[in-house]
């Protein structure tokens, strides 16, 4: 009977390592699906992370395409706007020039005539500002001087020289 009991003993010890080693299978394998299902949640992770830095990126990427757009447009614009100023005074200089209706007079011709625009020379106020009396080559003529707050714009005022030839001449009283 002893032989009987050793076995039995054995075949219980037996049993009771392979218990354990199922226990320790299925501990094992619960260890591993938690450490996959950790890795496919990091994994996850990183491409959601991934996936904001390339939208991240995209969206600063088209912010700066946006930007350079409108830098060009806005210097497409500057140089639209000095290349038709440039043409205006063109156009002016040549209509000025070719204009035989009227001549220029020089600043300082203006200021000897009018004694350096003198309050006695002065004949009124008008919307540009002040007017005055005096004479260029023996006739007497009457110079408006342009107020650079002058309420009606410069563009105005030099319609109304444009104007003034086709006006007929009024006397000055003496």
């Amino acid at each position: 009977m002893d032989m009987y009991s050793t076995a039995c003993k054995e075949a219980l010890s037996a049993k009771q390592k392979a218990r354990e080693l199922q226990r320790w299978k299925m501990e094992e394998q619960q260890r591993l699906e938690e450490a996959r299902l950790a890795e496919e949640a990091a994994l996850a992770l990183a491409e959601k992370e991934k996936a904001k830095s390339r939208a991240a990126m995209e969206a600063a990427e088209a912010a700066q395409r946006i930007a350079e757009l409108e830098a060009q447009k806005r210097i497409n614009a500057e140089m639209k706007a000095l290349k038709e100023a440039e043409e205006r005074n063109k156009v002016l200089n040549t209509l000025a020039q070719s204009d035989v209706r009227y001549r220029k007079y020089t600043i300082e011709e203006i200021e000897a005539a009018t004694d350096f625009f003198s309050e006695s020379r002065k004949i009124g106020e008008g919307g540009y500002g002040p007017v005055y009396k005096c004479y260029l080559e023996h006739t007497p003529v009457a110079v408006k001087v342009l107020r650079p707050d002058a309420a009606q714009g410069r563009s105005q005022f030099q319609q109304e020289l444009c104007e003034q030839p086709n006006l007929h001449r009024h006397r000055f009283d003496e």
